[in-house]
């Protein structure tokens, strides 16, 4: 199973669009916050199950903060990342993601890039589309599950 990953996409549906027909085949769409009206945008696009939580530059949307879904068996835990300090530190996303008993946390906000993990939970920020931070390239990430477990990769944009 592949599951696209994208975040930070600030109303340009555009480079998120591109980053869509950058993945390839995908069984599912993760849009991690910033600015959740381009995931509802994307939902008729991709006709795959898309996931998406708001961000801070979201206050009148009508989605969700955080958001708790299982997707080839795995939990996963999906948040901007702002209400958990995700530009100072992970610890508190690693300790939501024991209380929530989640295998994969997906956040965005740092406009980042981030795959690593940490007592079997993978930590993962695909960065930002549209607003890489400096030294950065726009980029969308990748998270695939298989018999042997689950990986993450991200991916620039170009």
């Amino acid at each position: 199973m592949k599951i696209g990953v994208i975040s930070d996409t600030h109303g340009l549906t555009s480079a998120a669009i591109k980053a869509v027909n950058k993945m390839g085949a995908i069984d599912a769409l993760v849009h991690a916050g910033d600015h959740y009206s381009d995931a509802k945008q994307l939902e008729s696009f991709v006709k795959i199950p898309v996931y998406a939580v708001r961000g801070n530059c979201d206050p009148y949307s009508a989605g969700q903060e955080d958001l708790t879904v299982t997707i080839g068996g795995y939990r996963i835990f999906i948040t901007h990342g702002h209400l958990y300090q995700a530009k100072s530190t992970l610890q508190l996303l690693f300790y939501r993601a024991r209380v929530l008993g989640v295998n994969i946390v997906i956040f965005g906000h740092t406009h980042i890039p981030l795959v690593t993990s940490e007592n079997n939970i993978l930590m993962f920020n695909p960065g930002s589309t549209t607003k890489p931070q400096p030294g950065y390239k726009a980029s969308f990430g990748l998270i695939n599950i298989t018999s042997q477990g689950v990986t993450g990769e991200t991916f620039e944009l170009g």
